[in-house]
């Protein structure tokens, strides 16, 4: 069940966070409850019940069954029969090394295929410089969320100049078991930074039109994704 104490501690820390019901959505409880459990707050396992919510942060049901679905859909809750979810269990170091390492070599084959085939134009080369640009100026103002989003849109747009559709759906499988579900943690500074660079010189190899170099930076690329969610998972666990 879930306990108000926890959600509550979460609300007090972060009180800029609007909750009036003029202004509510569902994009602001889903950002209210993705980060309290990230951080923690919600564990892994604990239940979230629609009404228990809607009760607790003082809105609708209709934000909270509209957020609850977009994080079941992002792996980030699983349902819990009869009625609500859970908050979804945490995947083992091991699972995340393995899903990482598959994913760096897919993702390494995605933009070979778009670059050896042809198939990245111009406009998505341009597309991909405009969210290098976007992401420093989200890096200035700390907003870590949107580089996330960024950095999505960015990794989209390179598999689907792949155009390979099942490719993309093993991507996008072993997405949703891995790096949605520690969006947070990637998405320190440090690391965004440093993925931004990365980000660089994968465009400058596709621009050369330098399949190998690309392939060869975009595993590079996510392997260090992966050694510093490792990191911090492991310093999390030190802690706890």
């Amino acid at each position: 069940m879930l306990k108000n104490d926890s959600l509550d501690n979460f609300l007090k820390q972060n009180s800029e966070i609007d909750l009036s019901v003029k202004t509510v959505t569902s994009d602001k409880v889903y950002s209210i409850l993705s980060k309290a459990i990230f951080r923690g707050e919600l564990k892994p396992g604990q239940r979230l019940v629609e009404s228990k919510l809607a009760k607790l942060m003082k809105v609708s049901r209709t934000p909270i069954r509209e957020a609850i679905i977009e994080l079941e859909q992002k792996g980030l809750v699983v349902s819990s029969p009869p009625k609500g979810v859970r908050v979804a269990p945490l995947p083992t170091k091991e699972a995340l090394n393995e899903f990482y390492d598959i994913s760096s070599v897919l993702r390494g084959l995605a933009v070979r295929k778009a670059i050896d085939n042809n198939y990245i134009t111009k406009m998505e080369i341009r597309q991909l410089e405009e969210i290098i640009t976007e992401s420093e100026l989200f890096l200035k103002e700390g907003s870590l969320r949107n580089i996330a989003n960024l950095n999505i849109r960015f990794h989209n747009i390179i598999e689907e100049c792949s155009r390979s559709k099942e490719l993309i759906n093993i991507i996008d499988n072993l997405y949703k078991k891995s790096r949605e579900r520690f969006s947070e943690i990637i998405s320190k500074a440090d690391r965004q930074k440093k993925s931004i660079e990365e980000h660089k010189k994968i465009v400058k190899a596709i621009i050369e039109k330098d399949a190998i170099l690309a392939e060869n930076l975009m595993r590079e690329h996510i392997i260090n994704g992966k050694e510093s969610l490792i990191k911090e998972f492991e310093l999390r666990e030190s802690s706890s």
